[in-house]
């Protein structure tokens, strides 16, 4: 049976661009934009309009592997003996596969010995940004490693400092709906360019600036977005 499916994507722009899944007899068969989403009105970028090939890509690990060989080329040489142009950089030679209970029986084994021996604060977990979804981007790690009592670290350092600033400045956390700059009369943008990095939000500010909405660019660069404003500052930087 044939169906479409509604999704978002999951990745760390993070504009969750809707997404229309093809879906026959249990597989993904086509991923294009959503017309109907508000911000994003059918876009998709390059990387995400090529997903499936990533999903069932016959590359795609989808076991634990054991690595069985020492790290990095000059290890792997001194342990095989072999010339640089023979040592191997993935497959059988490297990586081991092994079952999900052999994997989870090696971690939590670590994690006893690490913590008898220096504590748990000595176990450091860290994790990037690069999925937002609601699975693998949610907090059951973040419980998981603080009944641990493992050390605490930021898991996006850039938005930290971004969500610091902001909160600053405003006071919360609180940002403004790309559909809202429609309305605006003036738009100052500073070091930011919009039409090069926020492709959602640009065609919002053209049509402001064909409402009448006057757009100043300050930027020691003159950017794409200073090409199209109304004032550009090229001030020193």
């Amino acid at each position: 049976m044939k169906q479409i499916v509604k999704a978002a994507c999951p990745h760390d722009c993070p504009d969750a661009c809707g997404v229309l899944i093809t879906v026959q007899d249990g597989r993904a068969t086509r991923i294009q934009g959503d017309p109907e989403h508000p911000v994003t009105r059918g876009f998709l970028c390059a990387k995400v309009a090529k997903y499936l090939d990533r999903v069932y890509s016959p590359e795609r690990v989808m076991y634990p592997m054991r690595r069985i060989a020492a790290k990095g080329p000059a290890a792997e040489l001194r342990c095989a003996g072999q010339p640089a142009a023979a040592v191997p950089t993935h497959g059988n030679d490297i990586w081991q596969r092994i079952s999900w209970d052999e994997a989870l029986d090696a971690i939590a084994s670590r994690f006893r010995a690490i913590s008898d021996e220096f504590g748990s604060e000595a176990i450091l977990p860290y994790s990037y940004g690069g999925t937002l979804g609601a699975l693998n981007g949610g907090s059951m790690d973040r419980r998981f490693f603080h009944r641990l009592g493992a050390s605490q670290l930021d898991r996006t350092i850039c938005s930290a400092a971004g969500e610091a600033g902001v909160i600053s400045v405003f006071g919360v956390k609180l940002g403004t709906e790309p559909e809202q700059f429609r309305h605006s009369k003036y738009i100052i943008a500073w070091a930011s360019n919009i039409h090069a990095n926020n492709v959602h939000l640009w065609p919002f500010i053209v049509e402001a600036q064909r409402n009448g909405a006057k757009l100043v660019v300050i930027d020691p660069y003159r950017t794409r977005t200073a090409e199209c404003a109304d004032w550009y500052l090229p001030i020193n930087p």
